[in-house]
């Protein structure tokens, strides 16, 4: 990633805040009418647009990241966490590449660059930790930026709820002289009917002008993709949607205008 400063330092005490979000009209949007066009997850549009926001920054066309999870998505049938209390969370490594400026191209191919990821990435953890086994050095790149969909909170707390978020701020949670472990970490969640992205970086390392700009441009190609969607004259497959045919999405592509032809 570029760097404004190369001092080197990346504490808890230089981390700097930028917040911004979209609509109320544009959430629903992206929660509703990109998922059926292209039968996709919140997930994959959030990183199809990061994607193209670095590339515009960056130019490269592959992104390195670590993305956390709560760890509790359903990974056996006789696992039942209905009566667990808590976030396991779980973090993995994932490359993304965007090789085209193609909306829809990105997406297809985002989609399926996460549905690659065997268990949501849920047992890296294990096989990288828990073994005797040395890495590579050229398979130890620390990857940059951390990414977090924390979820629907207006869904996980309805109005009627006998509970609500706390507008108080819950405190520091580590030592301001503990080094962070990413030059970005991104957190999205919905609330009041909102996406609101966070995007912390070190004040060291990058002014706030830069990641800043990096924000809007993530918005715009969120609003970009949302309009996209909107306008898509239809539904749109890729192959993760028919995993028994073993199609590429060329084959896939053909066979349905073969299909919608006849």
């Amino acid at each position: 990633m570029p760097l404004d400063f190369n001092d080197g330092a990346n504490t808890v005490a230089d981390a700097g805040l930028i917040s911004v979000s979209l609509s109320e009209a544009e959430t629903t949007g992206l929660l509703q009418e990109v998922p059926s066009i292209y039968q996709t997850q919140i997930t994959d549009a959030l990183l199809a647009a990061l994607a193209r926001a670095l590339r515009k920054w960056t130019g490269d066309q592959t992104m390195l990241l670590d993305v956390e999870s709560h760890g509790r998505e359903i990974i056996a049938d006789d696992l039942d966490l209905s009566r667990t209390v808590g976030w396991f969370t779980s973090v993995y490594p994932l490359v993304i590449e965007s090789h085209t400026s193609d909306i829809a191209a990105t997406i297809k191919s985002v989609k399926e660059q996460l549905r690659r990821v065997p268990r949501n990435g849920f047992s890296y953890g294990l096989l990288r930790y828990l073994t005797t086994n040395s890495i590579p050095a050229e398979q130890s790149l620390q990857p940059e930026i951390g990414f977090l969909y924390l979820g629907q909170f207006d869904q996980e707390l309805p109005a009627s709820a006998p509970i609500r978020l706390a507008q108080e701020s819950t405190g520091s949670a580590q030592s301001p002289r503990a080094r962070r472990s990413h030059l970005l970490d991104f957190e999205a969640r919905v609330a009041d009917g909102r996406l609101q992205v966070s995007l912390t970086y070190s004040q060291r390392l990058h002014r706030r002008e830069t990641i800043s700009s990096l924000a809007e441009a993530f918005v715009e190609e969120l609003r970009a993709l949302i309009e996209h969607c909107r306008n898509a004259p239809e539904i749109s497959y890729t192959p993760s949607d028919f995993p028994d045919a073993e199609l590429n999405q060329q084959e896939l592509d053909e066979l349905i205008t073969s299909l919608s032809v006849s």
